[in-house]
C-alpha cells in the first residue's frame, strides 16, 4: 500500500510576523483586537457587578484599611504621586514630550502621545456620564470632588499617558537594562498613582480597577494606530524609493 504524503505549509510559526497578512503589524493587530475584546469584556463583568452592588464589603474596607496608615509623610507622598496623574502635570509634560519629539522627526510618536492623552481624558468624561456612580463618602480627607467616580480619571490618564511615554522610550532606547528599568519605574508610577486615589478616600478600589482597565484599552488603541500609521508611511517611502524598472520590449 503506497503510503500517502502529506504536503508541509510554507513556512513556519517563527516566520508568522513575515508571511501573514500586513507582515509584522498583521501579528501586532490580531494581538491587540484580542486582547482589547478581553479587557472590554472584563470591564462590562466589572461595570456589571458593581452596580450590582457586589464589592460594596471589599471597597469599603480596602478605603478603611489603606486609611489606618494614615500619617502626614505618607499623605504628603501620597499627595505627590496623586499630582503626577492630575491633568496639570499630564497636559503640560505630553505637550512638552510631542514637541521635543516634532523636533526629533519622530512626529507619527509625537501624535499617538497626543491621541493617547487626549483620547482617554474624552473617554473618561464620556464612561463617567454613562455609569454616575456617586463617589465614597467613608473618610473626610484633604480632597472634596464632586464629579462622578467610575471609572478613575487619574488612574485611566496615568496608564494612557505614562505607558504612551514608556513605549515611545522603550523603542527608542537600545539597551535593555534601561528599557527594562523604564517599564517598570512607569509601573510603579502608575499603580502608586491608583492607590493613592483610594488613599485619599476620593475613588473605590473599583473605579481605580476600572480606570486602568479602560486606559490600558485605549492605549493599546493608540498604539495600533501609530504603529500603524508608521508601517503605512514606511511601505510608501520603500515604494517611492524603490528603482523604477523598465518593462522588457
Amino acid at each position: 500500500m503506497k503510503k500517502t504524503k502529506i504536503a508541509p505549509q510554507p513556512g513556519s510559526p517563527a516566520q508568522a510576523h513575515r508571511l501573514l497578512p500586513l507582515g509584522c503589524f498583521g501579528t501586532y493587530l490580531l494581538g491587540a483586537v484580542i486582547f482589547c475584546t478581553i479587557a472590554t469584556i472584563g470591564f462590562g463583568w466589572l461595570a456589571k457587578n458593581i452596580f450590582a452592588n457586589r464589592f460594596v464589603a471589599f471597597d469599603n474596607s480596602t478605603i478603611l484599611w489603606l486609611h489606618g496608615y494614615w500619617t502626614p509623610a505618607t499623605s504628603q507622598l501620597m499627595l505627590l504621586l496623586t499630582t503626577m496623574g492630575d491633568p496639570v502635570v499630564l497636559v503640560p509634560l505630553l505637550g512638552v514630550v510631542a514637541c521635543f519629539l516634532l523636533a526629533c522627526g519622530r512626529w507619527l510618536d509625537a501624535t499617538g502621545l497626543l491621541l493617547a492623552g487626549g483620547g482617554s481624558g474624552l473617554l473618561n468624561l464620556l464612561l463617567k456620564e454613562i455609569f454616575q456612580r456617586v463617589r465614597p463618602s467613608l473618610i473626610d480627607g484633604p480632597l472634596h470632588l464632586t464629579s462622578y467616580s467610575f471609572p478613575s480619571g487619574h488612574s485611566m490618564g496615568a496608564i494612557a499617558c505614562y505607558g504612551m511615554l514608556a513605549y515611545i522610550g522603550i523603542r527608542l532606547l537600545r539597551n535593555i537594562r534601561a528599557r527594562t528599568a523604564l517599564g517598570l519605574a512607569a509601573t510603579i508610577l502608575i499603580v502608586s498613582i491608583g492607590v493613592s486615589r483610594v488613599y485619599f478616600g476620593v475613588h473605590y478600589p473599583t473605579d481605580v480597577l476600572g480606570g486602568f482597565l479602560a486606559g490600558l484599552i485605549w492605549l493599546v488603541f493608540s498604539i495600533v494606530v501609530t504603529q500603524a500609521a508608521e508601517w503605512h508611511a514606511r511601505r510608501i517611502q520603500q515604494a517611492s524609493s524603490a528603482p523604477y524598472s523598465v518593462p522588457a520590449p
